[in-house]
């Protein structure tokens, strides 16, 4: 009988750099990520891992993390107040604490997974882990578990979809580049789609277009235009630190920024991972006034673009966000999702049992604006093609029209 234990580890990145590597193979930046997120850390977030192990062997990593979640910071206005009002009496609900598996970072989660193992050992490995989870959040006080941000390739066994609830999150974008240049790509799209991007052409020779790996002297004006993106993306989760910045292209294989110059100035920089697999886009995050001005937003989707084609890339990660313009410039929707418990059993039971509601009220958050397209509540496959790369765009603005 196999002999499966757990730990939890206060690391993120709790096990060796061979083991992480093992249990989140490439063409997934998870590993190298989780290391450099557990260095960097995130504001309002505290980062550890429980990993279960055949005799002595780590078999399954889930990435965990804590926090409390205050509704009240992703609305404006009246709503704001009355949602802390009701943080104060009911904390459990409008101000939850949160035990979360998955990564903060990264366009979708993944656990690590012993890739020896089948689907039987799977599930017996994650009933041990979800066992683990049930401990640390009793002993934390923890208000709701959740599977934070997964989709189809995600590989979660389907035991988890038994015990948790699920509700739609913010769909994934992929481009299939199959186009021989970029008057092909312009042709596959609407004639709306043409003229916008043309308008966007007419603009670009006065944009310089740098990129590099080497960033040092535009690190400050980087974080500035960041946490300016931030505070204008009602539903990010937390802040980075300047070190995450400063060390992602250094600790990410494959990473490199492209930065947009106007008049000499940094205006908006693009954090990707160009892998032959795929362009993965992690941020895009730009001055908003001369960003629109300069449709920069949009630039950076054509350039993306161009540096598939010119280094013969299959796909294009977009990240999510702004669905609709995403579609409107080709890309497919993956379908993403969260898993959750509630220690309230009988509020779990609520909860459960309005999905709808929690959509509508996810997307009146922000959090989900394609709820609505979203599949049923049944178990997500698992894919047989490889694991892309996770990526993200915190704020992406509309088309100009």
């Amino acid at each position: 009988m196999n002999n499966l234990t757990y730990k939890y580890l206060p690391r993120l990145d709790g096990v060796s750099a061979a083991e992480l590597g093992r249990l989140f193979p490439e063409p997934s930046i998870t590993a190298p990520l989780m290391s450099l997120l557990q260095e960097s850390g995130i504001d309002g977030f505290d980062l550890a891992s429980i990993v279960v192990l055949k005799d002595g062997v780590p078999v399954l990593l889930l990435p965990i993390f804590e926090t409390r979640l205050d509704l009240s910071s992703f609305v404006p206005g009246r709503i704001k107040t009355v949602l802390k009002t009701a943080g104060r009496l009911l904390p459990s609900i409008f101000r939850p604490s949160i035990l979360g598996v998955g990564m903060v970072e990264g366009e979708w989660s993944e656990i690590g997974v012993d890739p020896c193992l089948d689907e039987d050992g799977l599930d017996r490995a994650m009933k041990v882990a979800i066992d683990a989870l049930n401990l640390l959040a009793a002993e934390r006080a923890s208000d709701i578990i959740v599977f934070y941000n997964y989709n189809e390739y995600s590989r979660l066994p389907g035991v988890v979809f038994k015990i948790f609830n699920r509700v739609h999150y913010r769909a994934c974008t992929r481009l299939q580049i199959d186009f021989s240049g970029m008057e092909e790509y312009l042709r596959s799209l609407s004639r709306a789609a043409r003229k916008d991007l043309h308008r966007t052409m007419l603009v670009a020779p006065e944009v310089r277009i740098l990129r590099s790996s080497m960033v040092r002297p535009f690190l400050d004006r980087i974080y500035e235009i960041y946490l300016k993106t931030v505070a204008r993306c009602p539903s990010a989760l937390g802040r980075h630190n300047p070190l995450f910045f400063e060390k992602f292209c250094e600790r990410i294989p494959d990473a490199e920024y492209t930065l947009y110059f106007v008049r000499e100035e940094l205006v908006a920089f693009n954090l990707l991972v160009v892998k032959q697999e795929a362009l993965a886009d992690q941020f895009f995050c730009m001055d908003y006034e001369l960003g629109r001005r300069y449709f920069l937003d949009v630039l950076s989707w054509l350039e993306n673009i161009r540096t598939c084609l010119e280094r013969k890339i299959p796909l294009l990660y977009a990240g999510q966000g702004s669905e609709k313009t995403k579609t409107h410039l080709g890309a497919k929707l993956i379908p993403s999702f969260i898993l959750f418990k509630h220690r309230w059993n009988i509020l779990d039971r609520i909860l459960a049992g309005q999905s709808a509601v929690m959509n509508k009220g996810l997307n009146y958050l922000r959090f989900c604006p394609d709820a609505s397209s979203g599949a049923p509540n049944q178990p997500v496959p698992s894919p047989r093609e490889g694991r892309p790369c996770p990526d993200k765009r915190p704020d992406r603005a509309q088309i100009p029209q």
